[in-house]
């Protein structure tokens, strides 16, 4: 008999563990005030300096050379940026998914580059502190 009740208990705990875990995921999807990145920016870093700046509403593909020899091609379309195509070792910044909301970045170590998706309206503040 109390074994029966233990594993009750069991499964009241797990079952509320997971109903917590679905509620910290599923409540900042639905709560999300994310800013509809179509009208904004993209600044493209490089070596910590920045090289460009580009509008979100226009499509159009960015070349953007490291030293003489190298190169990572920026595409924007529909309000988001990816790269695709580069001459990194690791093509990891081609595997990096596309952004579209504020203050998302890709990067590519080896080229020093950061590209970096900003919000042309302003938007609530990330914290606040008294």
């Amino acid at each position: 008999m109390d074994k029966v009740k233990d594993v009750k208990k069991d499964i009241i705990l797990i079952s509320g563990i997971v109903l917590a875990a679905f509620l910290v995921w599923v409540i900042p999807l639905l709560l999300n005030e994310r800013t509809d990145m179509r009208s904004g920016i993209v600044r493209v870093f490089q070596d910590g300096r920045e090289i460009g700046t580009y509008s979100l509403t226009e499509e159009q593909r960015v070349l953007i050379p490291y030293g003489d020899e190298h190169y990572n091609l920026m595409l924007i379309r529909a309000g988001k940026v990816s790269v695709v195509e580069a001459d990194c070792p690791d093509g990891l910044c081609m595997r990096q998914r596309q952004i579209s909301r504020n203050s998302e970045n890709i990067i590519c170590l080896p080229h020093k580059l950061v590209i970096q998706t900003e919000s042309d309206k302003e938007g609530a503040p990330d914290a606040v502190t008294y």
